[in-house]
Order: structure tokens, then sequence, then C-alpha cells
């Protein structure tokens, strides 16, 4: 299922009250403010933040990231409220895609794995969040768009891209090769959900943030060695957040930064791990 963006306080829990459940933002947390925030501040709160979690056994950079099995249902609705997202380990914080220094907002995620799907959530700082994209397979990688590349068999060569926006509009295809045979035809079948603590395309107040939540099957990766993983397989892969368009810095993100201006950077994926 699909959910749509909802920012209601009432209905939702707020992307702060997640986060400090997930104890993750430490010093970055998505705090309220009454005026748009330093990016001086909000750089050395990124950079603290990272190095908080790195001492907390976060995966950063090209550390290997365990993917563990989730310990009971996932609801892909955006909100990361299951148990098993706070057992889960970081990957992040994100950092500059260009050079791997902190970045200038605050973007974590998180992987699981069951015998059907891979699920990925990502919590993501932004005080104004916004998009002009409302349908799947729009150019969602020209705005303000998470993503995750997925290269199952290590081949760096068979991947999938797979984006989801804060309206909850997704993106997906698959390639041959570093930006070939790109296959826009191709569907991952995902569920997904968003959950805004703000409003979007409002820039008359300051908002919190947004999380984003996948559930991928696995029988829709392409070059997949075996119909589903076993523990101690090993994929590579990278996240990314751009923050692009009106309201946004222009900046990349990456797990793993590609170092140049390109997200399909292969050689520059990470690694993961299926475990317990």
């Amino acid at each position: 299922m699909t959910s749509r963006p909802n920012s209601s306080a009432a209905a939702r829990p707020t992307l702060l009250a997640r986060a400090a459940l997930l104890s993750t933002l430490a010093s970055c947390a998505l705090a309220a403010c009454s005026s748009k925030p330093d990016p001086q501040e909000q750089a050395r709160a990124a950079n603290q933040a990272r190095a908080e979690a790195i001492s907390r056994g976060a995966a950063v950079g090209g550390a290997t990231y365990l993917v563990h099995r989730a310990k009971g249902p996932i609801n892909a609705d955006g909100i990361l409220d299951e148990a098993s997202w706070s057992a889960a380990a970081v990957a992040g914080p994100l950092v500059r895609s260009m050079d791997g220094q902190p970045a200038t907002a605050h973007t974590e995620a998180r992987l699981l794995w069951d015998d059907e799907n891979l699920y990925v959530g990502f919590l993501s700082e932004d005080a104004n969040i916004s998009t002009p994209f409302f349908k799947d397979d729009e150019q969602l990688y020209t705005s303000n768009v998470v993503e995750i590349f997925i290269n199952p068999s290590g081949d760096l060569k068979r991947y999938a891209e797979i984006e989801l926006n804060p309206a909850n509009a997704l993106f997906d295809a698959t390639f041959t090769g570093r930006r070939q045979g790109m296959n826009l035809a191709w569907s991952s079948g995902a569920k997904h959900g968003v959950h805004l603590d703000g409003t979007l395309n409002d820039a008359r107040d300051i908002d919190r943030g947004w999380s984003a939540e996948l559930a991928i099957p696995f029988a829709n990766l392409p070059g997949m060695p075996k119909p589903r993983p076993q523990v101690g397989d090993e994929w590579r892969f990278n996240l990314y957040r751009l923050r692009q368009g009106p309201g946004q810095p222009g900046e990349g993100q990456a797990f793993r930064a590609p170092m140049i201006g390109d997200f399909h950077n292969v050689d520059r994926f990470g690694t993961f791990r299926f475990v317990e």
C-alpha cells in the first residue's frame, strides 16, 4: 500500500518524536525553530551527529552495512514505528556527494529484510519540504528526493534505481551498465509511503522534515543470483538524497560519496550484508 503525505501532528507522531525513539539524530534533531536555520550551524550539528553516530556503530562511508532481518511485519507507510526499525543499524548520516564532507541537513537511512522484501527507511531533515512532482516516473531526480541504488549480483552492472519524493511519487528504472541500457518500463513493485512533519510546498512556515519507507520485492530486482537472499549474502548499493528545486540548496548527499556529479558511479557503491 501507499500512504498520502500527512502533516497532522495529532494524527501522526512527529518526525522529531520518531527520531528520538530511534536514538539517532542527536544534536542535529529536527527541532522546531522560529527562523530559517543557519547553514553554518546546521553543518556543525551535522558533523557532530555524524561523529556520534559513528561512535554508536553506525555504518558510514566504506563500512559494510549489516541488514538485519525484521522481527515482525513492516507496514510501508512512511512512519517507521515498528520495533524492528529501532533495532536496525543506521546508515549515515549521509554526506555531501561531491566531497564526502558533512551535509547541510541531516539524512539517515535504515534497511531491513524478510523472505520477500528489502525494506528501506529514510529520515530527512528539511526546513522547507517541497516538490513540483506528484506522479510516478516523473523526473523526480531533478528535485527533492531520496534514492537507493541496488546491485544484487555485485557485478556493478545490473542495478536498480528507486526514488521516492515528499509527495509519495515513485521513480524506478533498471540498468545493464553504468548509465547503460536504462529500462523505464520496469516496475519495482515497491510498496511505499511518506510522512511529512511540516507542510508541502509552503515556504511561509518552518518544517522539521519528512520520512520515507519502501518495501521492495526481491522477485522484481534485476540480476538476482538466487530467488531470495540468505544470511551472509552481500550486495552492492548506495543511498542518496537530492535537495534541488525552489527553496532547496542544490545539494546531493550519499551514503558512500561518488566524489563526482554522478550517482551512477558504480565503482563507489558500498556493500551490505544480510544478517539475522
